[in-house]
């Protein structure tokens, strides 16, 4: 599965994380601006320049304040014990409020699930490995959308209640992602026969999950 495939979980964390040789398409030094200060049980979510996990968020909340470091425990990370959630500490520019959307995914039979469309190329976060993964719409079919990853790259569909609209946290404010159109069409990687070949083994899945 997408991400999933790329990392099963993160590595345990050093005091800062090593800076990526390589770039994504958000890979803006202004993204995670440490504007706003965070106190202990504030919800926030963290994001990752790690090689893998580039592009993604992690849902946590705030437990120490340390300046310039924060120490942050996931709601969904787990020990390598299974059971206790996991800690690490996390530079200040990596953490940001919580998307304004949602945090974590809703379930699929959820009737509050929001009915935002997305289309070709919409920048979106994907909701898979416990984390929000930044990846762009190529199509829709019934409840799923197609999201293609540039890193790691990937091809994948996705219950619609497991997207939600991609926005940048700058200077304070949310600022939405640009559509992608142009960089699906150049990319050797992408390819319109494939999304709906996507689209439809997940819709025959569903059915077979449904029926069992």
């Amino acid at each position: 599965m997408g991400p999933s495939r790329a990392i099963q979980r993160r590595t345990k964390a050093t005091d800062s994380r090593p800076a990526s040789s390589s770039r994504s398409q958000l890979d803006d030094p202004n993204e995670f601006s440490p504007e706003r200060r965070f106190e202990t049980n504030n919800e926030v979510e963290v994001s990752s320049k790690e090689e893998g996990f580039i592009g993604s968020y992690f849902a946590a909340r705030v437990v120490a304040n340390m300046g310039d470091n924060y120490v942050v425990e996931y709601k969904e990370l787990l020990e390598d014990d299974k059971r206790t959630l996991y800690k690490e500490t996390v530079m200040a520019h990596d953490v940001r409020p919580p998307h304004p959307n949602q945090t974590l995914p809703l379930s699929p039979n959820d009737s509050s699930a929001n009915n935002e469309k997305f289309g070709f190329g919409d920048l979106v976060d994907a909701y898979d490995n416990d984390g929000w993964w930044t990846g762009v719409v190529t199509g829709e079919k019934g409840s799923f959308y197609a999201v293609f990853f540039e890193t790691p790259l990937d091809h994948v569909a996705y219950p619609a209640t497991h997207v939600r609209p991609h926005l940048d946290w700058r200077r304070g404010r949310w600022f939405p992602g640009k559509n992608r159109e142009r960089f699906l069409h150049g990319n050797p990687n992408f390819s319109e026969e494939m999304t709906q070949v996507i689209l439809d083994e997940k819709i025959e899945q569903s059915k077979l999950n449904t029926s069992s």
